[in-house]
């Protein structure tokens, strides 16, 4: 099991405090795991950001329909419609319709991480992750 993050962007100085990048950010959490899903929203309300919680791809395409979001976090291993799924259906959109995506596995290959990114992942990133790493990852690709 090897560790990795990849970036589908240029690499952004995290200098700036999350209590900057934080202020009134929308974040939409696609995780079919409810206790994973809930920590993780209480850890980014918790620096500020606001949050909403969808089970699956589907539900977030939805989502982004009717809600403006600065970010999406997917989990990759759901029923209905995967996170790959999910961003192959998001890039189809105009681009103003498809917000960054941070994209988790725990299931992480080259393939995969491959796929998400030509599908238009900004990061990818295995799980479990360290909160620090993905927070700087939610800076990084908030203020990109």
């Amino acid at each position: 099991c090897h560790k990795m993050i990849q970036h589908n962007r240029s690499s952004i100085n995290v200098s700036v405090g999350i209590e900057n990048v934080a202020n009134m950010k929308r974040i939409l959490i696609v995780d079919d795991f409810e206790p994973g899903r809930v920590v993780l929203r209480e850890k980014l309300e918790m620096y500020g950001f606001a949050c909403q919680e969808v089970e699956n791809g589907s539900e977030a395409l939805k989502a982004i329909e009717t809600d403006r979001f600065d970010l999406v976090i997917t989990d990759n291993q759901m029923p209905v419609m995967t996170g790959l799924e999910f961003l192959q259906s998001l890039a189809e959109r105009p681009e103003d319709q498809r917000p960054p995506t941070i994209f988790l596995t725990g299931q992480l290959s080259d393939p995969l991480a491959d796929a998400a990114q030509t599908a238009g992942a900004w990061t990818v990133m295995q799980k479990p992750y360290k909160d620090q790493e993905l927070i700087s990852e939610i800076i990084r690709v908030i203020e990109s």
